[in-house]
């Protein structure tokens, strides 16, 4: 054998070699080109805002009555019989009638009276009342505020109070309206009456 056979020979062993290993050989993988599905949205978490606050109620203006000032700072006037007076020591303004015991009366008064409920609480400490409640006979809003007919812890007297604001301040104007048995008897003057006094009120 030559020498160039012999090389022949060993080259074609060799390419032989390499094509078993070639045709063996598992195939190369490829990589993909699919691009991997996209992640759902999520959506954003809601904003909680605060809830804006409430204003504040605006300050009553007005003219007021005044305690310090004579009538309280408001207008009584004469009706028919009924004259208007003042008693400066009590800080209280009336009206006063020779044919009856007892008069219309007009306070300054610091109590929260917007409601009966608040009448009821306040009833046993108010000088026009000074008993508590125990029963509302008639209770009315007007356009010149609220009034209520009641009956007191005896069950005796009735009193109408009507409720008033002027500006700032609150007053109570009140009479008692209880049945008179005799012209000494106390009480016996007339819703009409008192509610006419009470809504002719204005400040000076």
């Amino acid at each position: 054998m030559t020498k160039m056979t012999t090389i022949a020979i060993l080259l074609l062993a060799t390419a032989g070699a390499c094509s078993k290993k070639t045709d063996g050989a598992p195939a190369s993988a490829t990589k993909s080109t699919d691009t991997p599905a996209a992640a759902p949205a999520v959506a954003p978490a809601p904003v909680v805002t605060a809830e804006p606050a409430a204003a504040p109620a605006p300050a009553a203006t007005g003219p007021s009555a005044d305690e310090t000032k004579e009538y309280l700072g408001l207008k009584l006037a004469p009706m028919g019989k009924w004259k208007p007076t003042w008693d400066g020591d009590a800080k209280v303004a009336k009206w006063e009638n020779e044919e009856y015991m007892t008069s219309i009366v007009v306070r300054v008064v610091k109590d929260k009276l917007d409601t009966i409920d608040d009448l009821k609480e306040a009833a046993p400490m108010m000088m026009q009342l000074g008993t508590a409640i125990t029963k509302v006979d008639e209770t009315n809003k007007t356009d010149k505020g609220w009034y209520a007919v009641v009956t007191d812890d005896e069950g005796k007297n009735n009193e109408m109070v009507y409720v008033r604001k002027f500006g700032g301040s609150q007053i109570v104007c009140s009479g008692n309206t209880t049945k008179r048995k005799d012209a000494m008897s106390a009480g016996g003057i007339t819703k009409e009456e008192i509610t006419k006094a009470c809504e002719s009120l204005t400040v000076k």
